[in-house]
């Protein structure tokens, strides 16, 4: 009897990564009889791997070119040996990646002509993530029910005898625009100290000069900035406290972790679209004005911490 082999298809940021952990986990449960495959890139193979959802995870580099990605793809997976794709990147990139698996007669889910069953909701671009994808699975009658069990992401924490505020100054080079003022951080830091907590700054290569000078101001506070793997994130944001930051990658995987966070977007991003989730997430908006805007996430701070 032939086995029953499913891909998805997941690129993008972490946090493209880490708010399609819901619909990767309802594919997963669907069809537990078969196995999974996942095409992605370097960095995210390390976190989905231990996740044990997949019983192989297939690596490209994406290029420039096309052609390239899918010379790599032909490459590594035997496309006839598929019985369906379900592409949740769907990218015009990824979406013509479906012309070779449906030239084969394999099912394909997604978006485009090339897609068995394709999202065809106009409005699917206005649609936040988690929202979108649950749409397209319904199609293929995958509910999403339930959020993944990510116990081997998310570590169980004793209690912490250290009481300290995760802080995520930074972001992507390419997305400064994403960025709040250094100042808003430095009146946040300013009053965790004030409340004996510890405030502990993590971030990417990027992000090095924006910690380093906070780290001049301010002797008492740890820099982790690239120090720290997504599992370390994971697990600092179960101990923290609070966790304040701005819209970007790290800042979903420590939502989902359900300790109380509060996530920036300034407005060149929509949280309809893209907002991380959990338990414990608040979404503020960046105002121009530093001083107001500061103290308006201050007393938030207060609120959420005050029974800590």
């Amino acid at each position: 009897m032939k086995e029953d082999k499913i891909l998805i298809i997941k690129f993008g940021g972490l946090g493209d990564v880490v708010l399609s952990l819901d619909a990767m986990y309802s594919i997963k449960k669907n069809f537990n009889k078969s196995k999974l495959i996942l095409l992605t890139e370097k960095p995210y193979d390390d976190i989905l791997r231990k996740s044990g959802w997949f019983d192989k995870i297939v690596l490209i580099k994406r290029s420039l070119f096309y052609f390239l990605d899918i010379f790599q793809i032909k490459k590594k997976i035997d496309v006839t040996s598929l019985s369906k794709v379900f592409d949740l990147q769907t990218s015009k990139r990824s979406s013509s990646y479906l012309r070779i698996f449906a030239e084969s007669g394999v099912y394909t889910n997604g978006i485009g002509k090339f897609a068995t069953i394709c999202h065809s909701n106009p409005n699917r671009n206005f649609l936040h993530t988690s929202d979108r994808q649950k749409e397209q699975l319904k199609l293929s009658k995958i509910d999403i029910k339930e959020n993944a069990k990510l116990n081997w992401l998310y570590p169980r924490i004793k209690n912490n005898k250290t009481r300290f505020a995760l802080i995520v100054p930074g972001g992507s080079l390419k997305r400064k625009y994403k960025r709040i003022p250094l100042e808003v951080y430095s009146n946040i830091i300013e009053f965790l100290l004030e409340k004996k907590i510890k405030p502990v700054l993590i971030g990417s290569v990027d992000d090095q000069h924006i910690c380093q000078t906070l780290k001049k101001k301010f002797l008492t506070l740890d820099n982790l900035c690239n120090k720290t793997d997504f599992f370390k994130i994971a697990e600092l944001s179960k101990q923290a406290i609070i966790s304040v930051g701005n819209d970007t990658g790290p800042m979903h995987l420590i939502s989902r972790g359900n300790n109380p966070t509060i996530v920036f977007f300034t407005k060149f991003s929509d949280s309809k679209l893209c907002a991380p989730q959990g338990k414990n997430v608040s979404i503020v908006k960046f105002s121009c004005n530093n001083l107001v805007f500061g103290k308006t996430v201050i007393e938030q701070i207060q609120r959420l911490i005050i029974n800590q």
